[in-house]
């Protein structure tokens, strides 16, 4: 299959790069965005793609470019009661697997390679790059020796692990920079930052000049998941709508539960469903007067608030509209936000009082939300340019720091 042309850095000396990791590599959202954006213009005759857990959407995927299927969990197992017996289990046989790995990509000779740092597939990504001889590039976005659901007595284990192969890494791409601060203390190995990137093919508008709301409804837009964490937050949202002009555009995969749940806290709710990205950033800037970002402020979830970052970032400054930040003060979000200029209205009170107030400061305050449409432009401009991702994995390929 022909390769195609590494775009803006010509000079890259691409090597053969084999990707082994659970994370889905295709155009939808969080680590599976992160991944495909930074391979997006990768030669697709040196590059070859093994997913270890859920395999990617064919429609959704890399033009182009070899999938192969390599499950190392029963779905049904991971679904159950045992999960984190079973997650345990999964971890520790992990390095078994190096040899179907290469029996799926028969006569492809990696000089590198590539995974992510979630689920199971990063120890076997490991145990290919020991086999081969050749170096292991360690991405890591959320912080899964917190998140695995394994049991009390697995847990130092799991971290003993995850931080050997985090250190005998060649290179550590963290998804912000409070992630490389904190791994470096914890791990003891410096990490270089890989931001989420928008596409190529990402439509970037100039701030948004805000309208005159006078008796219509301040329009809030939020697009991304149903889970757990952002429920909460989303719920929380719903709450302040009751007794304001206010309503929300939702762009996202909510499933009739979902909807449900935050229909009985308003009905000033419209949801759209799970577009393409492109689709959802101008459904957001056609329909929306701000963009709620949130992130959880349960205390069970702050080790993975503190480093790990909403991707959405990337696209939501791609829209030109201000953004309504929502999450505790030590949330990478919030450190973000502030680092770059107070780029958005920031709550750091959890509850619907202190986000009802907000909801009414940007009602009232028309310049208020032009400004802060101009700095969430300037702060995605500086930190999710198309090409900023796949720099810095290039930089990371060729032993560079960024």
């Amino acid at each position: 299959m022909p390769g195609r042309a590494p775009g803006r850095m010509p000079e890259t000396r691409w090597p053969r790069l084999l990707y082994v990791a659970d994370v889905q590599v295709e155009a939808t959202q969080h680590g599976s965005a992160l991944i495909y954006r930074a391979l997006e213009e990768y030669p697709s005759d040196r590059l070859r793609l093994v997913e270890t857990g859920m395999p990617s959407s064919p429609g959704r995927r890399l033009p182009g470019v070899s999938y192969a299927e390599v499950p190392l969990a029963r779905r049904r197992l991971l679904n159950s009661r045992a999960h984190g017996w079973y997650s345990a289990w999964l971890t520790w046989r992990a390095t078994a697997h190096a040899g179907r790995v290469l029996s799926a990509v028969p006569g492809f000779r990696p000089e590198a390679v590539a995974t992510v740092g979630h689920g199971f597939g990063w120890a076997t990504a490991q145990a290919v790059a020991d086999r081969l001889q050749v170096p292991l590039h360690f991405i890591v976005h959320d912080d899964w020796p917190r998140l695995s659901g394994m049991p009390s007595w697995a847990l130092p284990w799991l971290d003993r692990t995850f931080a050997g192969v985090y250190r005998a890494a060649a290179t550590r791409l963290c998804v912000s920079p409070f992630m490389a601060e904190v791994y470096q203390a914890r791990y003891g190995a410096a990490g270089s930052v890989m931001y989420p990137s928008r596409s190529t093919a990402c439509p970037v508008f100039e701030a948004k000049a805000p309208r005159t709301i006078g008796d219509d409804d301040l329009v809030i837009g939020y697009g991304g998941n149903s889970g757990p964490e952002m429920m909460s937050c989303l719920t929380a949202l719903a709450a302040t709508l009751a007794g304001r002009r206010a309503r929300l555009e939702v762009f996202g995969p909510f499933d009739a539960g979902a909807q449900a749940h935050l229909l009985a806290r308003s009905t000033a709710i419209t949801f759209h469903g799970l577009v393409p990205f492109q689709q959802m950033i101008q459904g957001l800037r056609a329909t929306s007067d701000v963009l709620f970002v949130p992130m959880s402020f349960a205390e069970a979830d702050r080790d993975n608030q503190v480093v790990s970052f909403p991707s959405k970032l990337a696209d939501y400054t791609a829209t030109g509209l201000p953004l309504l930040v929502y999450g505790p003060s030590y949330s990478s979000l919030v450190r973000w936000t502030r680092d770059q200029g107070e780029a958005g209205e920031v709550v750091v009170e959890s509850g619907d009082a202190a986000l009802g107030a907000a909801l009414d400061r940007l009602r009232a305050g028309h310049d208020r939300r032009g400004e802060l449409a101009v700095r969430a432009v300037r702060a995605g401009r500086a930190c999710f340019d198309a090409a900023r991702g796949r720099q810095a994995f290039a930089a990371a390929l060729q032993g560079r720091s960024q």
